[in-house]
């Protein structure tokens, strides 16, 4: 037995939602109370700022990420989460937190050493490789009774004799979700505060900085498509059970909400990132709907939406409970398009959704639908680009558009493929923000859509000026930042 074990964990990403982070907060806290919880910024995704210029990070110097590590070494186990972007930080924390005090054991968990394992593992003494509510667990009352803790599920562990690799326990169960404490939004935890230099108590200014008036969870988790783009097609090929959408009981959801508003009285709407909200079975909307209306009653958002799952009973169960905005996955209007991605929906299934979720915009006087499109796919042709532009040129409005630049996760199928085609993207330069899109015409006219529907005659005539993807094409950096900047206020940035 170890004693008393200092525990230190970390989120490092563009903000401060970190969901999968706060969910092991709350359970770290629950066996060890004392657990210290910090957050290192490295930029705010949900800004102006940073949807203007994607690239606009904050800068650590070294002597930053001396004061930094100098918090975290005196910690016998230090835990970090973060995404890919965000994975340099870290490895340059661990190093100067070694250089201080080889003894702290470094755990490493979150998106990035999931899709990265042998990437993350080599900077680490441990990455998580699954979900880690229970690994977590049961890794800690190995590590504290100082029992061997190397054979934990869902852990990699380096070792003096190399690294082991143990397999992914089953995915949690609904009943087990259910069990979980709920995500941890409390404020007994420290922020770097980049002026001064230091760490210092979280306050609820930070928390309106960072999400605004918004409360931002999920419900459900998993996803049973495996769109070639997504890291879904990542977390499938590791178990295929990740295709079946769990999610804890309604009254699991509600008093996580319910509890958060207490903390932070001015949340004023609430944001669901399910992947597949809308495929949460009818009778389970309804009894959420009633619920949610009768104890929260607040605007939410739901940006979950597959176009195969739209019914107008669940739109309008969710409208008539306070569901004021909508965010629908349409990526491309060519056929073709949707093929290579692996994303089979059809036109016709994807316009009728789109009229269902215009229907109730109107007649529930919710804000207009976000439409998900992909764009720089240097594998689609003109006519590609066009068929894209023509559908949404022509589809009911209103509505708007997220527009994102094509990034690649390593091992889905895209990953894949381009690996084999060297030579028509950089696999390498794929960690900048899926929101730095081409200053091209096709780009532009994107922008324009989403604003308004422009006459016909200006439509056809730019038209003529998209190229492919693949083809040599020229920038148009002022038009685009124009452009962009009222596409941004337009949405209320």
């Amino acid at each position: 037995m170890l004693g008393k074990v200092k525990v230190k964990l970390v989120s490092v990403e563009e903000g401060i939602t970190a969901l999968g982070f706060r969910r092991i907060v709350s359970i770290a806290r629950k066996f060890n109370p004392d657990s210290q919880v910090y957050f290192l910024t490295v930029g705010n995704l949900y800004s102006f700022a940073t949807h203007f210029f994607p690239s606009n990070h904050l800068n650590y110097s070294d002597n930053d990420f001396d004061s930094i590590s100098g918090e975290f070494a005196d910690a016998d186990i230090l835990c970090f989460s973060s995404m890919t972007a965000s994975a340099f930080y870290i490895e340059k924390i661990i190093q100067y937190v070694k250089k201080k005090n080889p003894k702290v054991f470094v755990l490493w968990g979150g998106a990035h050493a999931i899709i990265y394992p042998d990437q993350a593992i080599k900077h680490a003494d441990a990455i998580c490789t699954g979900e880690g509510e229970y690994p977590f667990d049961m890794f800690y009352r190995a590590f504290t009774e100082g029992k061997d803790y190397s054979t934990t599920p869902s852990m990699w562990f380096n070792t003096g004799k190399g690294i082991v690799k143990n397999k992914n326990r089953r995915l949690d169960t609904p009943e087990e979700l259910s069990y979980f404490p709920h995500l941890y939004y409390g404020l007994d935890c420290s922020i770097f505060d980049l002026r001064r230099r230091i760490f210092r108590r979280f306050t609820q200014a930070d928390y309106i900085n960072y999400n605004s008036l918004s409360y931002r969870t999920v419900w459900s988790i998993g996803c049973p498509f495996s769109c070639a783009y997504c890291a879904n097609d990542v977390f499938l090929s590791n178990d295929k059970d990740y295709g079946w959408i769990r999610y804890p009981s309604v009254d699991y959801i509600i008093s996580e909400i319910e509890k958060a508003i207490a903390i932070y009285p001015f949340i004023s709407t609430v944001i669901f990132y399910d992947d597949s909200f809308i495929g949460i079975p009818l009778d389970d909307i309804k009894a959420f709907a009633h619920e949610y209306k009768k104890r929260i009653n607040l605007p939410f958002l739901v940006a979950g939406i597959h176009p195969n799952f739209v019914t107008r009973e669940k739109i309008n169960l969710l409208a008539e409970a306070g569901m004021n905005r909508t965010r629908m996955g349409i990526q491309s209007a060519s056929e073709k398009t949707l093929s290579f991605y692996r994303r089979f929906t059809s036109l016709s299934k994807i316009k009728e959704s789109a009229k269902i979720l215009s229907e109730a915009t109107r007649h529930y006087g919710l804000i207009p639908p976000a439409y998900d499109i992909i764009s720089d796919n240097p594998v689609e042709s003109r006519e590609d680009i066009v068929d894209t532009l023509m559908f949404l040129y022509e589809l009911d409005r209103p509505y708007t558009l997220t527009i994102f630049s094509l990034r690649i996760f390593p091992y889905t199928k895209l990953w894949d493929y381009f690996r084999r085609q060297p030579e028509m993207i950089d696999l390498c330069g794929q960690t900048n923000s899926y929101l730095q899109t081409k200053k091209n015409i096709a780009n532009i006219l994107l922008y324009i859509l989403a604003v308004m529907k422009p006459p016909k005659a200006f439509f056809y005539w730019v038209l003529r000026f998209v190229k492919g993807g693949n083809e040599r094409q020229s920038s148009h950096p002022v038009f685009y930042l124009l452009v962009k900047g009222i596409y941004l206020s337009s949405r209320a940035f």
